[in-house]
């Protein structure tokens, strides 16, 4: 019997059954199509379920991205996915949270670390702001009620037995985590799966909510028995997300794809450090099997051709973004009161005499966006432009951001006029000028630009000490308006016109005067926009 919809028609003709399977096959794709858009992927299979010729047909959009945890069972779901012979032909996107957990010696500590799925909602750490002076006693409230929250953690009535069949999960999760870790981050998984998805474009590497706006729900889940939830890797000995995105490329290059995007983050900066010269023999797909990997993956006994081999790697990608932390420990509170696990020196010295970032970030090039963030500048900021990209050029370069390095007027100008006549947004954000001054920077930048969309943000500074501008100064004490030096600024770089640099403090006074409180100091505090903000604006 045939598959049929209602059709209606006018009340007097009532409805016709319409055979579904008479549908071209056009049509029907494009309705599976439609669903993928909206990431309504429990449509898709539901859809599947009408005959055999949905289901075939729904094959080829069920799953494009794939979506991976630190934990044995999501590898071993990545492995059906590459062996089913339709819906590996589809997948084009790997999405890798690759957070993992951290032990803490005692069943009476991880009591106090309890993670209630659930209780923090979609609540990541950027998005809990002071309520605006405009604020109605109901928003004042809440923010109060979150707060607490965040301040108190979870209450929870779970029973002893609970518990402690709980605390035997968690163990069991660490023990998992330590067993990927001795397969070399299961490289050879990954170099299994990616030779049967050739039509994987896109990988993006995530820990700590980098590259999404809060705990993902499906990770929660996923860890949910063990009443804890992975955040972070800063605990290893390499570095947070090394491990993870080395055995990524590492499997990529070997699988021979052609990436067109890569995004990392938070990524230890020591995932260019310089590995020890060890004569290992080169990497290929025959002698894939038999490589010790983790003369690989510890990064005191890799081979330069581990770095050859991530190079090339990402040799055809059109986007690449890199979120860079200089930070051993999480970034709580007091990363701004004890900067001690903060390696910027040590960092800024390292890409300083070696070429491991720049030579990662030139190695391809036909870049469209660039993206260059690190985490910090205090006491000076970890890399410079010169070492990040020196004085390469990109053909087709349309985008590029910049946040928390340091830059000569002369370089930074140069940059932009290589690639001016495709560079069309630009974003800067936290920017030390080493020298030279902002005022005739931007004068110059807008020169030799042609810019469609222009970001900038944090603090603009130069080693002349009275040259400090917030440009995203302040946020949620201003009901909603943006600081006038930063629209002044970006207009002028899109549109030109007088410039605006002649008193960049007076824009920025004439701001805190009318937005907030007029009986304040305009620097005596910060309160920039978030992360999230600023990029939904670029």
């Amino acid at each position: 019997m045939a598959t049929t919809a209602i059709v209606p028609h006018s009340p007097r003709m009532g409805s016709t059954a319409f055979p579904l399977n008479r549908l071209p096959i056009e049509i029907i794709h494009m309705v599976f199509e439609q669903l993928t858009r909206g990431y309504q992927q429990r449509d898709i299979a539901c859809l599947r379920l009408v005959c055999k010729r949905f289901a075939d047909i729904g094959n080829y959009h069920l799953l494009s991205e794939v979506h991976l945890f630190f934990k044995s069972s999501q590898f071993e779901q990545l492995r059906q996915i590459s062996e089913h012979p339709t819906i590996s032909k589809k997948v084009n996107t790997l999405f890798y949270e690759a957070d993992t957990m951290e032990g803490y010696g005692s069943m009476q500590v991880w009591k106090e670390n309890i993670c209630v799925p659930g209780w923090y909602k979609n609540l990541s750490p950027g998005d809990l702001h002071p309520p605006p002076p405009t604020a109605s006693e109901r928003e004042q409230r809440a923010y109060k009620r979150d707060l607490k929250k965040t301040m108190h953690g979870p209450k929870f009535t779970h029973s002893d037995r609970l518990l402690t069949r709980a605390y035997d999960i968690f163990q069991g999760y660490l023990a998992d985590q330590e067993s990927i870790r001795a397969q070399d981050y299961n490289v050879k998984m990954l170099k299994d799966a990616m030779i049967k998805m050739p039509n994987l474009k896109t990988i993006e590497m995530s820990t700590e909510c980098c590259l999404n706006s809060g705990r993902s729900t499906r990770m929660e889940q996923a860890f949910k028995d063990g009443l804890s939830a992975p955040y972070g890797d800063r605990s290893t000995a390499e570095g947070c997300g090394v491990g993870q995105l080395r055995s990524l490329l590492l499997a990529a290059d070997v699988a021979g794809l052609e990436l067109e995007t890569l995004s990392a983050g938070n990524l230890d900066w020591r995932f260019f450090m310089d590995p020890s010269k060890q004569n290992l023999e080169a990497l290929s797909a025959d002698n894939m099997d038999n490589v010790d990997w983790s003369l690989f993956m510890d990064s005191s006994k890799q081979n330069p051709e581990v770095l050859r081999k991530m190079q090339r790697a990402v040799r055809s990608l059109r986007t690449l973004k890199l979120y860079i932390s200089t930070s051993s420990e999480y970034d709580y509170d007091m990363y701004f009161d004890d900067l001690s696990h903060v390696m910027v020196p040590e960092c800024a010295k390292y890409l300083h005499e070696t070429s491991h970032l720049k030579d990662f970030i030139t190695a391809s090039p036909d870049l469209e966006r660039l993206d260059i963030n690190f985490d910090c500048d205090d006491p000076y900021p970890p890399a410079s432009l010169c070492d990040s990209v020196g004085t390469f050029k990109w053909h087709a370069l349309r985008v590029a951001a910049f946040a928390y390095i340091s830059a000569d007027e002369d370089c930074l100008v140069q940059f932009f006029a290589r690639h001016a006549s495709t560079l069309r947004k630009i974003r800067l954000d936290t920017i030390l000028l080493t020298t030279g001054s902002w005022a005739p920077l931007i004068q110059r930048a807008r020169k030799v630009l042609k810019l469609e969309k222009a970001v900038l943000s944090g603090k603009l500074r130069s080693n002349d000490p009275e040259e400090s501008y917030y440009f995203d100064l302040p946020a949620g004490l201003n009901g909603g308006k943006r600081a006038k030096i930063e629209v002044a600024v970006e207009e002028y770089l899109v549109k030109g016109g007088a410039a605006p640099l002649l008193d960049l403090n007076a824009l920025a006074e004439e701001h805190y005067r009318a937005y907030v409180y007029p009986d304040e100091d305009a620097w005596e505090y910060v309160d920039t926009e978030s992360d999230e903000a600023i990029m939904d604006r670029f």
